[in-house]
């Protein structure tokens, strides 16, 4: 008999109905109680779920499996080890932390309290990302030789102003990168493998009073011998389809629009698969439910995959590396440093 774990959401932003949903649809799971500091997000839980104010009283009184942390950033790590340590399992929204210290101490929590501590980084369920780096990765269209990432965004003065933690870099931990595009830089390193340097610039385009960048770019030099270019902003005029390509010697992949596409040694462009219909905003993508329906079967011992603190850890040291190449103007290298 399949095990149904009572789920906690600590966090009712704007992210949390998209998990209230995912959980809803998810057989593993069931949403037992839901946390926030302003008493009006209750409304974001629906009818049935427990309401706290203080996420300690929610651990004490609920006999929680699991709890998801829906929080700013830099509040994910120390809710992250107050539940591990309560011996509730944890699913973190990205980014799992904002700071060297806070992912050393994530990457421990699951030895030091023996729970499962996954991280949102939803679309590496994608099914375009799943057939790319299926793909890409056979060896079938030969060497990897560049990878590209592009996102594009807006993000008016009101994004920030209604949030004031999203531009202060002690809270939020970045901008454009920690909050937007953290998931392109997810898939570029998983698509190109272990990085060996990076080149990068950070810049604040726009007339926000914000501490944090509003743009920013990257060269990725692999291992491997791939070279990556990244770039990101939201200060574009609208929210344009990230874009994702990988080009190997005899194709190039690219996924746009929640489509993708293959071109064979130059020759036309054909559709590979697409991923399926978005609920809510579609930039989020489509993961979130297979990656929470994931970590519940292997919570169930079944089958299952998530995303570990370890795995989850290398986007935000690529954001780390850009912001350190930005200040010193030269190329880092990945093995030097924080």
């Amino acid at each position: 008999m399949e095990t149904v774990r009572k789920v906690g959401i600590i966090g009712l932003g704007v992210v949390a109905d998209t998990h209230v949903k995912a959980v809803g649809a998810v057989d593993q799971c069931s949403l037992a109680a839901g946390c926030d500091l302003d008493p009006e997000r209750r409304a974001v839980l629906g009818v049935g779920p427990s309401f706290y104010t203080d996420y300690r009283e929610m651990l004490e009184c609920e006999q929680l499996d699991a709890v998801h942390i829906c929080l700013p950033h830099d509040l994910h790590q120390p809710v992250a080890e107050a539940c591990a340590a309560a011996g509730v399992n944890v699913l973190s929204e990205k980014p799992e932390a904002v700071t060297g210290e806070q992912l050393r101490r994530m990457e421990q929590l699951e030895d030091r309290y023996h729970v499962q501590v996954g991280i949102c980084l939803q679309n590496r369920y994608n099914e375009t990302t799943k057939q790319l780096l299926e793909m890409a990765g056979s060896g079938a269209y030969g060497r990897l030789k560049a990878v590209k990432g592009i996102v594009t965004w807006h993000r008016p003065a009101q994004y920030y102003e209604s949030a004031p933690w999203r531009g202060s870099f002690a809270r939020s931990g970045g901008g454009c990168m920690m909050n937007q595009s953290i998931h392109t830089l997810d898939l570029m390193q998983l698509i190109g493998g272990p990085i060996e340097a990076i080149h990068g610039t950070v810049s604040r385009w726009m007339d926000y009073p914000t501490e944090v960048e509003d743009t920013a770019g990257a060269r990725i030099c692999f291992a491997n011998g791939a070279e990556g270019i990244f770039f990101a902003t939201v200060g574009y005029g609208d929210n344009s389809s990230v874009e994702v390509e990988a080009v190997c010697e005899r194709a190039v992949f690219n996924i746009k629009n929640y489509r993708l596409t293959i071109r064979e040694n130059g020759g036309e462009e054909r559709l590979v698969c697409t991923d399926r219909s978005l609920n809510g905003k579609t930039y989020y993508g489509a993961g979130h439910e297979a990656l929470i329906r994931e970590f519940y079967r292997k919570l169930n011992g079944e089958a299952g995959s998530y995303v570990t603190c370890r795995e989850g850890a290398v986007s935000v040291r690529m954001i780390h590396k850009i912001y350190e190449s930005s200040l010193k103007h030269q190329k880092v290298q990945w093995g030097q440093g924080g």
